[in-house]
């Protein structure tokens, strides 16, 4: 199906068949690239209501986005699964979501900085529901697209 949007023409594959990686997904890998997306997007956001939308943006470093995963594990990291609660696991937590960001041609790697496409403004995370899943407590991340 072909949609409009304010940055082109995009192919959306509603069934999820033409692509192996899905956003969004379930997993701690599809939580923290969810988290990563809403704070690259949150990040273009701001450069754009601070003028700075037409100049070249620099982007983040990979260790600034380990550095925020590594605050965001005190936040959620009950519900990520135990080897991404390790110490030192938001390097590779990181390396993880910057990889499928640029499959998902939402994101690429220049110059050892992290450079948000414009697509990637379109996620922001919606407030998380708690559902019971067999007798235990599970937090799901809400999506939900930025009409721009």
């Amino acid at each position: 199906m072909a949609e409009q949007r304010a940055e082109g023409l995009a192919l959306v594959d509603e069934a999820g068949v033409l692509t192996d990686v899905a956003m969004p997904a379930e997993g701690t890998d599809a939580h923290v690239t969810l988290l990563v997306a809403e704070h690259l997007a949150t990040g273009q956001r701001q450069r754009r209501t601070d003028g700075v939308g037409t100049a070249p943006a620099t982007g983040m470093r990979e260790h600034d986005i380990a550095d925020f995963l590594h605050e965001a594990k005190g936040r959620y990291g009950r519900y990520w699964r135990k080897s991404a609660r390790e110490p030192g696991a938001e390097r590779e937590l990181a390396t993880i979501a910057i990889d499928r960001l640029e499959k998902l041609r939402l994101a690429v790697r220049m110059a050892g900085f992290i450079q948000p496409l414009p697509a990637l403004a379109r996620f922001a995370l919606g407030e998380a529901e708690i559902r019971e899943s067999r007798g235990a407590s599970t937090r799901a991340a809400g999506l939900r697209l930025e009409s721009t």
